[in-house]
């Protein structure tokens, strides 16, 4: 039976979710929902702000969400000048008394110590006294003996040794320059000899300009243009922040302009050469001399790379690639044996169906496998009794919530 103290509890605790859901909807951005929880919640952890966030719906995959959420926090705990304890539990009353009672089991260990070396202390005592005497007389001759070895004082470190090690930890490391760098600068200097042929032609073929010195003055701008985003690049990337920059966008945006300027002189074929061999391989052979990587190994956050592993994983998953930690025999013989339950109940116009049922069969190894044999017959119970689902009488989920919702209607 509930007490009244336990029906007012419940109501309290179905306000104070109902308040919380409500509050939640209301923000915009994950870092005000993330805050909001460290407000709500006492002395909050990472850990307790993911599972407060996970109950109203908030986060879905705390695992994607935990770094964001633990920076949130972090920063939270800082503006408020509580220390970052993590995920270390909280310190209950019943844990701090344990700290207590082994802390007096210690102190008394140490008066019993104390009590009993005083007690075998007069026992000692004749022996201890010319011990002590002995002491006691060696004391000078100890203070004397250490009065000539005291007297020379170590000299200072010269200053000049101390400017140099300041200068070597200061002084930055020099990055080693790429292996092989003098070949590539040669073959991107052969592949814009390429494209600065094309450029030649297509200026005085289709742009018509026939004059020789402003022909000259004009039609490497594409090239002079690699050669910068190149260097432009290579700063961006031994920059603190290592990123190549815009320069990266605007170089293959020129690949592209040069390669127009190809397939209108050459058409397709010729034009396919003269990229390839010129602009294309200038920009690579640019990036190997300059010790540029052409991906990078950090995980990019930015819109479209969210949208790419999200149709990759999409893919992947509708070829049955998914991460489900199944190895390709184990995805062979899950497919085989799926298919041959459908075989299995295929009507008998099916184009060799009977062939293809033993094939499946074998594929699934369904002889010999236990785990195969399980599912076949699961899959194929599934597939025989489908049209059973309409006809199933089942609860509604719906009738708890409105018993609950009277009840608190009623108090």
């Amino acid at each position: 039976m509930e007490t009244e103290s336990d029906q007012q509890a419940g109501s309290a605790d179905i306000l104070s979710s109902a308040a919380h859901a409500v509050s939640l909807a209301k923000l915009k951005t994950m870092d005000e929902k993330v805050r909001y929880a460290c407000e709500a919640l006492d002395q909050p952890s990472t850990s307790d702000v993911l599972a407060f966030l996970m109950t109203y719906g908030v986060v879905t995959n705390p695992k994607r969400e935990r770094s964001s959420v633990a920076a949130q926090v972090k920063k939270w705990r800082a503006e408020r000048g509580l220390g970052a304890t993590g995920d270390i539990p909280r310190m209950t009353p019943t844990m701090l008394a344990e700290l207590d009672a082994g802390r007096a089991a210690d102190e008394a260990k140490a008066d019993e110590a104390k009590v009993d070396e005083a007690e075998a202390e007069p026992v000692e005592e004749p022996e201890a006294a010319p011990v002590q005497v002995e002491e006691a007389a060696a004391e000078p001759v100890k203070v004397a003996e250490a009065a000539p070895v005291a007297e020379p004082e170590p000299a200072p470190a010269p200053a000049p040794v101390q400017t140099v090690q300041l200068k070597e930890i200061t002084v930055p490391a020099k990055r080693a320059t790429p292996e092989g760098s003098r070949g590539f600068y040669l073959v991107a200097f052969m592949s814009l000899l390429v494209s600065v042929d094309t450029s030649w032609r297509f200026f005085g073929e289709k742009l018509g300009i026939t004059n020789v010195y402003e022909r000259g003055a004009m039609f490497a701008v594409v090239e002079v243009a690699l050669i910068a985003c190149g260097f432009a690049m290579r700063a961006g990337i031994r920059s603190p922040h290592g990123k190549p920059g815009p320069a990266r966008l605007i170089l293959w945006a020129l690949c592209a302009a040069s390669g127009y300027m190809a397939f209108d002189l050459a058409g397709p074929v010729s034009g396919l050469a003269r990229v390839t061999l010129g602009p294309v391989l200038g920009v690579v052979m640019l990036h190997l001399a300059l010790g540029i990587e052409l991906r990078h190994s950090r995980t990019s956050v930015s819109t479209w790379a969210r949208v790419s592993r999200e149709l990759k994983e999409r893919c992947l998953s509708r070829l049955g690639l998914g991460d489900d930690e199944r190895d390709a025999l184990a995805r062979t013989r899950d497919r085989a044996a799926r298919r041959a339950a459908h075989l299995a109940r295929a009507s008998w116009i099916t184009p060799f169906r009977k062939a293809r049922l033993d094939r499946a069969l074998r594929s699934a190894n369904v002889a010999h496998d236990e785990r195969m044999r399980s599912r076949l017959m699961a899959e194929l119970a599934a597939v025989q009794h489908a049209d059973e689902l309409r006809r199933l009488d089942l609860a509604s989920p719906w009738s708890d919530s409105l018993s609950n919702a009277l009840k608190y209607l009623k108090r």
